[in-house]
């Protein structure tokens, strides 16, 4: 009773040093959104966010989008009108507006350009020559685009009154200064213009994500800008199988293609045929559950035509596109180790066979542990475990006797492995081993170890050359038989999958890559046992450090 008492204990220790390198190595494994139009980040340091805005203001400074459209560029104070004039003596001079927007044209007077495009006044100035210079020819061209000044106020960065030209937008007015606050709403931008009959309004997610120039209009001189902070209960949201998913800032005049394209359209997975749609009161009840039909959108979204069941969104509301049932495109089962094409591959689950795989990998390199070659299930180790949660939170001190029967019996336990002899399927294809693979199963082959470790209560502790012939004892016997205090009768066998067989009274066969763990008399300290199972523990985990690398590559 006493050797069997030491037995179990010495065999419990084993367990614990187990789950302890198990629980290292899979933590060291471990796998371990809305796009920032604004640039503004929580607790990011003010100066630092406003001298990247100022970078990229004399970055872009004289830079032009394209040509001037000469219909839209209203002139004004300080532009430089460059004329030429064909006659018997040409003449080419320039002309600058005055600051109450008058031109002079030396020789035939001055012309009223207050608000006046440059097509309109190119008309107007060649009147002008006509009538009293009487000369046909003539061209008018924009030298020098004036600098004015633009207010800029609210949840930006420093407020102030910035330089601008007539080509200058809203956002690059708002970079000038500073860029965005962290409160900043994006969507409600208020432009005060003088003489403006309404107050016009930017909105920067439509012009960055929808490319709608119109939403981030040029501005003009004594134009005030007002960004408002943003309200966090306006938002609309769209969740599921979308590029971009998330809560959105409401404005409106929103309407579902609207959030659909915030969302930048469809995956390939999204279900198009019942799109879920919630609106909610304001105390977060759900007045209105609907299923929307899509399917005519997938390829229409950005298209000009008119899109069926459209209609405009409330502050509140969400959308959900579910993924297309039993969507396979990424499944995929992982191989690596000896073999000699390790790697990801694509599968359509519970159809492809094990051996169909190996042979996609281009079959086992000559120098391949077959024997020690393993498949993980990745579906079992995903199963949850609450019990053993618990039990990892409670000392064993305070364990009851079946709860710490249960907790060794599970730390002990190897789980995902699939207890499949790879020599048997590659003789017999038709084998029940040769099971259907499943999503994110992984096939990890090691090297051939052709030794057998003996450890413990022996005079030579090592690796001993495999020989197919010998039993334990002649391993023992090669490496200095029995040490002293050596405990036979409970002499174990450790293969390389982790199954233990008493050397004794066990059928078994000993293998290429198999310990001997020979254990000391009952006289044992805690420092012997901890040595001894480190050593064994510690080469079982290299599969298992590699299976979790394998799985967690694709993450």
């Amino acid at each position: 009773m006493k050797y069997l008492n030491l037995k179990i204990k010495r065999r419990s220790n084993f367990c614990l040093i187990l789950f302890f390198l198990v629980t290292v190595i899979t933590n060291s494994y471990s796998q371990i959104d809305y796009f920032n139009i604004t640039g503004a980040k929580k607790g990011e340091i003010d100066t630092t966010a406003f001298e990247v805005s100022q970078r990229l203001v004399k970055q872009s400074a004289g830079l032009l989008e394209q040509e001037i459209n000469p219909e839209e560029y209203i002139l004004g104070p300080n532009d430089v009108l460059t004329v030429s004039i064909l006659s018997a003596r040409p003449k080419v001079f320039d002309a600058v507006v005055s600051p109450d927007g008058i031109i002079v044209i030396p020789g035939a007077g001055s012309v009223d350009l207050k608000n006046t495009s440059l097509t309109d006044a190119r008309e107007k100035i060649k009147n002008l020559i006509r009538k009293y210079l009487k000369i046909e020819d003539c061209f008018i061209s924009l030298s020098k685009m004036r600098e004015f000044k633009v207010i800029v106020s609210g949840a930006v960065r420093k407020p102030s009154i910035v330089p601008a030209t007539a080509v200058d937008r809203v956002s690059e007015i708002i970079e000038k200064a500073g860029g965005f606050a962290e409160n900043a709403s994006i969507r409600s931008i208020k432009i005060i213009r003088k003489d403006s009959k309404e107050p016009l309004f930017a909105d920067m997610l439509r012009f960055f994500v929808l490319a709608d120039k119109n939403a981030n209009p040029k501005v003009l001189g004594g134009d005030h800008i007002l960004v408002f902070p943003k309200m966090e209960t306006e938002k609309i949201e769209l969740y599921g199988e979308v590029p971009q998913k998330g809560a959105f800032e409401y404005s409106p005049g929103d309407s579902l293609s609207t959030l659909l394209k915030f969302g930048y359209g469809f995956l390939e997975s999204s279900y198009l045929d019942s799109v879920e749609f919630a609106r909610f009161t304001k105390d977060g009840k759900i007045v209105n559950r609907s299923f929307i039909d899509l399917s005519q959108w997938r390829d229409k979204l950005y298209s000009d035509t008119k899109l069926p069941n459209d209609f405009p969104m409330q502050s509140g509301d969400r959308v959900y596109i579910r993924k297309i049932p039993d969507w396979k495109k990424d499944y995929y089962v992982a191989i690596y180790g000896e073999v000699k094409f390790p790697g990801l591959y694509a599968i359509n689950e519970n159809e492809v066979r094990l051996t169909t795989v190996l042979d996609w990998a281009g079959g086992f390199k000559e120098d391949a542990g077959i024997e020690s070659a393993v498949l993980v299930r990745q579906k079992e180790l995903e199963i949850e475990d609450k019990e053993m949660e618990r039990l990892r939170r409670i000392p064993m001190s305070e364990m009851s006797k079946n709860e710490r029967r249960y907790f060794e019996a599970r730390v002990a336990e190897q789980r995902g492995v699939m207890a499949i002899n790879f020599k048997h399927i590659l003789e017999d294809k038709n084998s029940s081993e040769n099971i259907l693979l499943l999503n994110k199963d992984s096939i990890y082959v090691p090297k051939e170890r052709n030794f057998v470790n003996v450890q413990g209560r022996v005079n030579n502790p090592g690796m001993i050359t495999y020989n197919p012939k010998f039993n334990y004892l002649d391993y023992i016997q090669q490496a200095g038989g029995f040490g002293f205090r050596a405990d036979d009768e409970e002499t174990f066998i450790v293969k390389s999958k982790g199954q233990q067989f008493l050397a004794k009274k066990m059928k078994y066969e000993i293998e290429s890559g198999d310990y001997i763990l020979v254990p000391p008399e009952p006289e044992i300290t805690f420092f012997e046992i901890f040595t001894t199972s480190l050593t064994i523990a510690t080469q079982l985990m290299t599969i298992f450090g590699v299976v979790f690398t394998i799985i967690n590559l694709k993450k």
